[in-house]
């Protein structure tokens, strides 16, 4: 792997180096959403470490793209893919983790300040959390896995660099 793997978007990776990559960059977001869980103060700090993560995914998806003789632009209809799926299997996930709204707003409502307003909507997403976070990291499994299949590499040198091996 090259030292520009995750801060690049030119060049090309092959299957194999996407998936480890990608595998890579779903562990740190799941270790992130993790700490959320535990210690709730750091969730602006996770929340920017989130945000750079958004980089080394383009980078790594328009690589792979590359390695397919596709336009980085591609990377919209992968993007598309994962916010339907990420709606869906949020959607899955209310059906199964109930958050009841009556508790949050009675909560909200005996709150005395933004503060303790503040921890009552934390205590209904933290349930949502753990399920939310295993929710993610399937859909961006299922994306990862599927379109690595479904991209075949360019055996041949194209514009994006020579072939992978």
């Amino acid at each position: 792997m090259n030292n520009k793997l995750y801060l690049s978007p030119k060049g090309r990776i092959g299957p194999a180096v996407f998936q480890q990559s990608a595998i890579i960059l779903i562990v740190i977001g799941f270790v992130l959403n993790l700490t959320n869980l535990f210690i709730p103060m750091l969730i602006p700090l996770t929340f920017l470490a989130g945000i750079a993560l958004l980089w080394p995914w383009i980078c790594l998806w328009i690589k792979r793209l590359h390695d397919a003789g596709k336009s980085g632009w591609m990377l919209l209809v992968i993007i598309l893919v994962m916010i339907v799926l990420s709606m869906i299997s949020s959607f899955i996930v209310r059906m199964f983790v109930h958050v009841n709204p009556a508790d949050v707003q009675a909560a909200m409502a005996n709150s005395h300040g933004f503060a303790d307003m503040f921890k009552a909507g934390m205590a209904a997403n933290r349930a949502l959390m753990l399920p939310n976070s295993i929710a993610t990291v399937i859909v961006q499994l299922i994306v990862v896995f599927g379109a690595n299949a479904m991209l075949k590499s360019d055996p041949e040198e194209n514009q994006f660099g020579p072939a992978t091996a």
